[in-house]
């Protein structure tokens, strides 16, 4: 009896000092943690950060961790999990992987003319299918940009891109063309017999399971247009003929699903993990539908994409073996240059231990913008005031001079931003996308060129005064 009891009362002690154990070494791990954040609240304050110094009505973010899914945060209102945004240009990553299922099925030969596939192509017998995945197929922007309609189909872009020259021989050099990529859509139609939609929901959404991807348009939040950092809806439209290229829409979790079993090269992908390897290598830095590189100091495989109203970065880190996709329903040049990669930047520092550097703290350039462009105005509407209420004297050689010279300044301009925006990009430009693209800088440099043409009136008007004062006083002698 006293045995059972002394045993009774040993468990109760040991339970009591178990449990007073478990209490401080909880207290204490609580402590530690307080510390410092969690991965997950970095994330959300460095994301949020840079969502309200630019103004971004919406943004989606996933990432997944070796296959398993370990953040998911919608940013914005009237957004959830389930959002779909345009996707851009990471829509050739999708077109890339179903080009190569067709290539191991043995339908399609990577070093095959792109006219033994699309017979109504005559552009060049040399183009191969390889040249188009890698972006070298010698057709560039310079010599070509579409401007079809919506409802245009793959014949119809085919039909006019036959009368442009080739910028280089195919193979030289890389030159970044979305056409490329639509004509890869219509050899997966062509071999397949499927219609680039079908094929692409049959043999990619619907084996990995993305039940919030579209080729057919479907969105669910509207696109914005930067305007000095304000945001201004745009409704974008949906190019069939260029739908390869850039016109699925996903969401982040869905686009996180299909990156990771690109990244760990999953059999329900149809290709296998030497087609894989071959999409994820390159001799320069873009493989096939996805770019070869370093983010924040660590090997990355990545593609993004940017519409006018959205942009987007879909990025697997191969060493950390993280998949990270991010999903904005807003865009601008500057942003898309700048601001957007530093936050991809920020984001796998983050992930990889790393402390993160932004420049997003100079958003407040694009109110200084406003600024400049308020002074502008007001300082141009005095000075032409002046011009016409006090004018200064000037021969008719300096008013000849002066006009001149401010009809050519805005000529040049007008000729001249095109080629260096070329040479800086190395793309073509339309006047129509750099509008869309940054309406706020291209509104202040019109205006500018507007003021250099009133200038120019004002001087000649002048001279025509002069010379009418002249012939009246010839007449009076």
């Amino acid at each position: 009896m006293m045995r059972s009891m002394k045993q009774v009362f040993l468990g109760k002690l040991t339970g009591v000092l178990l449990l007073f154990t478990f209490i401080l070494f909880h207290s204490a791990h609580a402590e530690a943690s307080s510390n410092k954040l969690p991965i997950e609240d970095e994330l959300d304050n460095y994301i949020q950060q840079t969502v309200d110094k630019l103004a971004i009505p919406g943004m989606s973010v996933a990432i997944s961790h070796q296959g398993e899914l370990v953040y998911s945060k919608v940013f914005g209102d009237d957004l959830n999990e389930e959002t779909r945004f345009y996707i851009g240009s990471t829509t050739k990553t999708f077109t890339a992987l179903a080009v190569m299922q067709l290539v191991e099925q043995g339908m399609i030969n990577l070093d095959e003319s792109v006219s033994t596939y699309l017979d109504d192509f005559t552009v060049s017998d040399q183009i191969t299918v390889w040249h188009l995945l890698h972006h070298i197929s010698g057709m560039t922007e310079f010599e070509y940009m579409s401007n079809l309609s919506p409802e245009s189909q793959f014949n119809d872009l085919i039909e006019d891109m036959n009368s442009i020259s080739l910028t280089y021989e195919p193979g030289e050099h890389f030159s970044y063309f979305n056409p490329n990529y639509s004509l890869l859509g219509a050899i997966v139609e062509r071999v397949s017999g499927q219609s680039y939609p079908e094929y692409i929901k049959e043999h990619i959404i619907n084996p990995l399971g993305l039940e919030h991807t579209s080729v057919i348009g479907e969105v669910d939040t509207p696109g914005h247009l930067s305007f000095f950092g304000f945001s201004k809806k745009r409704m974008e439209p949906h190019l069939q003929y260029d739908l390869p290229a850039g016109f699925i829409t996903s969401t982040s979790k869905d686009l996180v699903r299909f990156l990771e079993a690109v990244r760990m090269k999953e059999p329900v992908l149809g290709v296998s993990p030497e087609g894989i390897d071959l999409m994820m290598s390159s001799g320069n830095f873009y493989g096939m539908g996805l770019m070869i590189g370093e983010i924040a100091g660590r090997p990355a495989v990545h593609h993004g994409g940017s519409l006018p109203g959205y942009t987007s970065n879909a990025i697997m880190l191969l060493e950390d073996e993280y998949s990270i996709a991010f999903l904005i329903n807003k865009n601008h040049m500057v942003n898309a240059f700048l601001f957007y990669p530093d936050l991809t930047n920020g984001m796998v520092s983050l992930l990889t231990e790393q402390e993160p550097s932004s420049r997003v703290q100079y958003h407040w350039a694009y109110r200084l913008l406003i600024v400049l462009f308020a002074m502008t105005i007001i300082y141009n509407i005095i000075k032409i005031s002046r011009m016409i209420t006090r004018p200064k004297q000037k021969t008719v050689r300096q008013r000849l001079t002066a006009a001149l010279l401010n009809i050519a300044v805005p000529i040049a301009v007008i000729v001249l931003i095109p080629r260096i925006t070329g040479i800086l990009f190395q793309r073509g430009m339309s006047w129509e996308l750099a509008f869309l693209l940054m309406p706020d800088l291209l509104m202040w440099l019109f205006v500018g060129l507007a003021i250099h043409f009133m200038m120019s009136i004002i001087h000649m008007g002048f001279l025509v005064k002069y010379y009418v004062n002249s012939r009246e006083a010839i007449a009076k002698n």
